[in-house]
């Protein structure tokens, strides 16, 4: 097939060379993106109570330590009278413990010494115990700070809301510390080398981003005989993705093989009436087409498992659009 240069640099034509290399495969696999350790913190309601105060806002940056809301704990009727008459018995012993000790010290040069030491001591002990009752009934309120750093998460709270002790008010979230979890089967388990790389690629548009290896269960599923794979997202790059959403997980590893095959760019590859086919650049203006069988992928290399293409061919990378619709055209 003939194609003037003027036409190669008006479609863009690019080539390649054609090489021999370690081959190298490729698994897909299908993951879940969730908080890693320090990415999510679920605000949680220590005691029975009604919120007095809401800082937090939805979508707001906050710090680990920063106060989010406070409870003030409510009791029920009978807990309520329980510490009423408490309350009330502790003060009555105060108001006699002070009695008795003053009555002591009017009368100090005659009184033992061992019953004005008894009267000092229960003084003290009154003292105390209407001070743990009082204080029972005047701070039941709890501050409930964040224990992370990050962003606060969709909530729906007033103040005034009754909430129950174990309740989840809301959540923060830290988009930079996310984690990807994907389960592995056997046809797949091989690919998961001690050398493999990770690329997550999202479903909804996210540009892909390099992962993490954080480990590769030993642990074999019982139910669908699948280990678990728990890679690590990038902190800035893995900030477009969120939890929970659905990802492919992309397992580029070196294959058992010691042999170099031949290999072209994946972008070499295209089909002609459904047979995969490479244009090989033979003269400065002179194309050919070879019919090829493409072997193991990795998204950058394919592997020329048959074919007429040898080393240092020189095979169309780009315009190999154009190049098929001028062949078809002929």
């Amino acid at each position: 097939m003939l194609l003037p240069k003027e036409s190669q640099f008006l479609f863009k034509v690019g080539t390649s060379l054609a090489s021999y290399s370690q081959t190298y495969s490729r698994a897909t696999l299908y993951g879940t993106v969730s908080a890693a350790a320090g990415g999510e913190g679920p605000i949680v309601v220590p005691q029975t109570g009604r919120i007095v105060s809401l800082p937090a806002r939805v979508g707001q940056q906050v710090r680990a330590g920063q106060t989010l809301a406070v409870i003030e704990q409510t009791l029920a009727a009978t807990e309520q009278i329980g510490l009423s008459t408490e309350r009330a018995n502790a003060q009555a012993e105060l108001r006699a413990a002070q009695q008795e000790y003053a009555r002591l010290q009017s009368i100090a040069d005659i009184a033992a010494r061992k019953d004005v030491v008894a009267a000092e001591l229960r003084l003290r002990q009154a003292r105390q115990n209407a001070s743990i009752y009082n204080g029972q009934a005047s701070n039941r309120r709890v501050s409930i700070l964040s224990p992370i750093s990050g962003t606060v998460d969709v909530f729906s709270l007033a103040v005034g809301q009754q909430v129950n002790q174990g309740d989840e008010l809301f959540r923060v979230i830290n988009p930079r510390k996310l984690r990807v979890e994907a389960q592995v089967f056997a046809q797949d388990l091989a690919k998961v080398s001690p050398g493999a790389k990770f690329r997550v690629e999202g479903l909804q548009g996210q540009a892909g981003v390099a992962a993490r290896l954080v480990v590769f269960s030993n642990v074999v599923n019982p139910v669908n005989q699948a280990r678990q794979l728990v890679l690590e997202l990038d902190g800035a790059a893995g900030s477009a993705y969120r939890a929970g959403q659905a990802v492919n997980v992309q397992v580029v590893g070196q294959s058992g093989g010691s042999e170099p095959q031949l290999v072209v760019p994946t972008s070499a590859v295209t089909d002609l009436n459904g047979k995969p086919v490479v244009f090989v650049h033979t003269a400065p203006e002179r194309f050919k087409i070879q019919y090829v069988q493409p072997g193991a992928v990795n998204g950058e290399q394919t592997v020329l498992a048959q074919g007429e293409v040898n080393e240092n061919d020189r095979v169309v990378t780009t315009g190999t659009y154009q190049l098929k619709s001028i062949y078809l055209n002929q």
